[in-house]
């Protein structure tokens, strides 16, 4: 049979190499890159079939949108206008602001029996539609009524968008070794040991460990990310008091920062981290000496998914920290090796929200000064 033909521009390649190897996307336009790429190396179709696991319909398709629209039509999908509005806007809102209410009394929280009950006038067809709308499904679509703990924010004020747009904006800048964005956040830990010793793993049969356990006591863990470097620096500390992160602070700045013209801390509301708390355990002067070259940056009260170091923090946990750990010392050996190898690979974050994004999806909700 016939080979497919395909020959990629210079740009193309890049762009292909990019989404194969560095960013994040979907699996099926990873493979649609992997096509591409392999067509364009002359790989015969049955390899590409047998190592994808794809038909050769879909390898035609790949080709034949590549030279209909280039990378963009032939990797990502096309967006597409989505289901209609089943209900009206306004019978809609009127459940959802019933449903997000105080429950009934005597009841913990609301059903969609209750929620039937005490349903709005002229809401009916919302809430339970003639005709085979499971329980189930109507849950899910008013799931904010089921959420037992929910996120929210306060008014996006004025002065909630200054705040935000300030890390948007640094996250946004290219990487500078001179004008380095860090952020910043700590981590309390709970040491645990086992009280009997655990059963190793053996064939066909996982670890086991009693659900007893000893408390040795708690630890802090503060950690700094330099997101586009792919940096981190994590300190094991016994408490997480102004002592103990102005001595973080000053270790980064006389450390890895010594040479920076300007470093950008990016930090949430926490007490401890504010510069008057360097004043008061270094002195004013030797703050101020300090603290010459850095720039604070605050994210919004109840705003702190602003913060990468959140991400780096939510990685470390899962990779690191998930399990019994019964010593600082057996903590500092195992968060060092983490480190190590994350930063040997330059694991860097990727940051999407743009303040245009934040307007986007927020815009509605702002609140003026004058509305106020």
């Amino acid at each position: 049979m016939r080979q497919t033909e395909l020959n990629l521009s210079e740009e193309d390649r890049s762009t292909i190499e990019a989404i194969r190897s560095k960013e994040v996307h979907q699996a099926r336009e990873v493979n649609r890159a992997h096509v591409l790429s392999c067509l364009d190396r002359d790989i015969p179709e049955s390899e590409i079939m047998a190592v994808l696991g794809i038909g050769r319909t879909a390898v035609w398709r790949a080709r034949a949108a590549y030279l209909q629209g280039g990378v963009e039509l032939a990797v990502f999908d096309v967006q597409r206008s989505g289901r209609p509005r089943q209900y009206d806007t306004n019978a809609e809102a009127s459940v959802i602001a019933l449903a997000c209410s105080a429950p009934p009394k005597g009841r913990q929280r609301w059903t969609m029996v209750e929620l039937e009950r005490c349903r709005p006038p002229g809401a009916w067809h919302a809430i339970r539609e003639p005709g085979n709308r499971s329980t189930h499904a109507q849950k899910n679509y008013f799931s904010c009524s089921w959420h037992r703990v929910m996120w929210c924010i306060g008014a996006l004020t004025e002065e909630y968008r200054a705040r935000m747009y300030v890390p948007l904006e640094l996250y946004a800048r290219p990487i500078s070794k001179a004008e380095p964005v860090i952020c910043i956040d700590e981590k309390s830990l709970q040491l645990i040991a086992h009280s009997r010793p655990p059963l190793a793993m053996a064939a066909s049969s996982p670890t086991k460990h009693g659900y007893e356990y000893v408390r040795n006591g708690t630890t802090n863990l503060f950690v700094a990310v330099e997101p586009k470097a792919g940096q981190r620096i994590v300190s094991v500390t016994e408490r997480r008091g102004k002592v103990d992160f102005v001595a973080f602070i000053k270790e980064l700045l006389t450390g890895v920062y010594a040479k920076a013209r300007r470093i950008h801390l990016v930090l949430d509301n926490l007490n401890s981290h504010f510069r008057k708390c360097f004043d008061d355990v270094l002195g004013s002067r030797a703050a101020a000496k300090l603290l010459h070259r850095v720039e604070f940056h605050y994210t919004p009260k109840h705003a702190s998914w602003l913060n990468m170091a959140e991400i780096e923090i939510g990685i470390l946990s899962r990779q690191c920290l998930d399990r019994r750990i019964a010593n600082r010392e057996l903590l500092e050996s195992e968060v060092a090796a983490w480190q190590q190898a994350r930063n040997e690979k330059e694991r860097t974050i990727e940051w999407h929200f743009t303040r245009q994004d934040a307007d986007k999806k927020m815009g509605r909700n702002y609140v003026s000064q004058l509305s106020c």
